[in-house]
């Protein structure tokens, strides 16, 4: 009997110890751009709609989140490149197709630059990607509907936070 006691001993001790706290990653992503739409006719900030908004990848025919297509929206969140350094997007305003499926907005082509850090959260995460020293180019046209834009915050790792502002 105290054989079979101290065994049975051993042997729980021997499950317990072999147990390890469960990793679990909850919350932990590569961080979206926040970019906020604000009127430019006016002289305080005021947020601003932009009517029918679509945004497409550079070179992309499908919309980036198609949940929002073609929707007024007076803020976006939109995913950076992780294997690049820079991403370029198409905005369109006033967005709709014709007869011919050919799109009939005004397009202007954004385009962000940065770098790309790889910060370690965990065990269970491992490594996300931040983006530093955010810039942007906008590529000029006879008819940008988006008039200015300010970069509020340079370092993309909280999606909580603005990160750009676009005034039209």
């Amino acid at each position: 009997m105290k054989k079979t006691g101290l065994l049975l001993l051993i042997l729980i001790s021997i499950v317990i110890s072999s147990c390890e706290k469960d990793d679990i990653c909850v919350g932990e992503e590569i961080p979206l751009l926040v970019i906020e739409f604000f009127d430019n006719d006016v002289t305080e900030e005021t947020a601003k709609a932009v009517k029918k908004l679509r945004v497409l990848g550079e070179g992309k025919v499908d919309a980036v989140n198609p949940k929002t297509d073609r929707t007024d929206l007076k803020s976006i969140k939109l995913p950076l490149r992780s294997n690049e350094n820079s991403t370029a997007f198409n905005l369109i305003s006033n967005s709709a197709d014709d007869d011919n499926n050919v799109e009939t907005g005004n397009t202007d082509t954004l385009t962000f630059n940065y770098d790309k850090k790889e910060v370690f959260v965990s065990r269970a995460c491992g490594y996300v990607i931040h983006y530093e020293n955010l810039s942007h180019i906008l590529q000029t046209d006879t008819d940008n509907w988006i008039k200015k834009i300010e970069i509020k915050e340079t370092l993309v790792e909280n999606q909580a936070i603005t990160h750009v502002k676009i005034f039209h």
